[in-house]
């Protein structure tokens, strides 16, 4: 029998994520008669709990964190270096921006002969200056170059990294989810009752779930603002949200002056927050960018009708009037209207959700494993 190829995961943070639950997903499903699998990532958080129970060699890098800082960085070039020497990986994966980089760049000097990049969303999409988003693009374009093949996880990602050279080297694949046991209804809604005692009162009407952190670029007050146009027509529908986040102290406030109170809940963190979603009637997410759309993929697999925005990789989760409802972002109007139509037309509604859970039924962990593979062994 063939030695197993050696994997190393890299990815910045060890918190729990998009991007830290796709790199637990490959970790946990190679075949680990083809594949040797180590992850290293900064912190020491659930990625590592996590991994940890599951068999899975974890290394904690002390100095990889987001945050750029000079001695930090050169603390962190020098331990992945000499972790590369000591590991000598057939297969680097990067994931995230930092890891990514310093993780690509240093993989060509050690001489790995495989180095994957995962792209899950491009940080010059965020609002900042306009130098900064170009000093970061140009950062993602040599990552992208330095690696022998970069997965996207949607359409978008490709055609954002719009720079010579680029496109060749990407290649797209959704990834999977698979989600535990689901509450049922009734189960789900007992449960957040007696997490947050104030649902009491409102623990038999209609309720949209927005799970999402709570940070710019997920516009909660857009969402917000759909809701105060539509709550005369529809008084007791219910908008929670789940997570947390900067903006928590701006939103609260937001919502207590705009009256919003009887119609807007901001929950906080909800573990294994995509097992209580079929306790929910709708989801809604009025993001300005979007990589993918995890949250989305796991409304759909709960069989929830969804109302989300047309950017990034959202539109290759849903499509508009077949899937669910797709509207321009920053644009609370459309929102609200695409929101009362769910919760007017429940057999309309009620067919947009069996047609996207059907779809992302297929989207499994095992054929993004499978498409991976194929990547690693080319």
């Amino acid at each position: 029998m063939a030695t197993p190829k050696k994997v190393l995961y890299l990815i910045t943070k060890s918190n729990w994520g998009g991007a830290q639950r796709y790199v637990y997903d490959l970790a946990t499903h190679l075949d680990p008669n083809q594949f040797e699998v180590v992850v290293a990532c900064g912190g020491n958080g659930t990625l590592i709990d996590l991994l940890t129970h599951a068999g899975i060699r974890t290394i904690a890098i002390k100095s990889l964190a987001r945050d750029v800082t000079i001695s930090q960085d050169q603390r962190f070039v020098k331990e992945l270096w000499q972790l590369l020497r000591q590991e000598q990986p057939d297969i680097l994966h990067v994931n995230s921006s930092k890891a990514g980089g310093v993780g690509a760049l240093l993989g060509r000097f050690a001489r790995v002969p495989k180095i994957i990049f995962t792209a899950h969303g491009w940080a010059f999409n965020e609002d900042r200056p306009w130098w900064q988003r170009w000093l970061i693009k140009t950062l993602h374009w040599c990552t992208v170059l330095l690696s022998h093949r970069t997965i996207a996880v949607s359409h978008a990602i490709v055609t954002q990294m719009n720079w010579p050279g680029a496109n060749r080297k990407m290649k797209v694949v959704h990834p999977g989810r698979t989600i535990g046991p689901m509450y049922t209804r009734t189960e789900a809604r007992q449960q957040l009752v007696q997490f947050f005692p104030e649902l009491q009162t409102i623990a038999t009407d209609p309720w949209i779930a927005c799970v999402a952190e709570l940070h710019p670029i997920k516009r909660h007050r857009v969402l917000f603002e759909a809701i105060a146009q539509i709550k005369e027509t529809v008084p007791r529908l219910r908008l929670l949200c789940i997570g947390d986040g900067q903006l928590r102290t701006e939103l609260e406030t937001y919502i207590q002056a705009h009256n919003l109170g009887d119609n807007v809940y901001i929950l906080g963190p909800v573990t294994e927050a995509a097992r209580f979603l079929r306790g929910f009637d709708s989801f809604a997410l009025a993001s300005q960018s979007e990589s993918y759309g995890y949250v989305l993929h796991e409304a759909g697999l709960a069989k929830l009708p969804v109302v989300a925005t047309t950017v990034g990789g959202i539109p290759d989760i849903v499509t508009n009037k077949e899937t669910g409802l797709l509207v321009p972002p920053n644009d609370s109007p459309a929102l609200a209207k695409a929101l009362l139509a769910i919760h007017q037309n429940h057999n309309y509604a009620q067919s947009l959700a069996k047609a996207l859970h059907d779809n992302l039924s297929q989207r499994t962990v095992k054929k993004m494993t499978e498409a991976t593979t194929v990547l690693y062994t080319l």
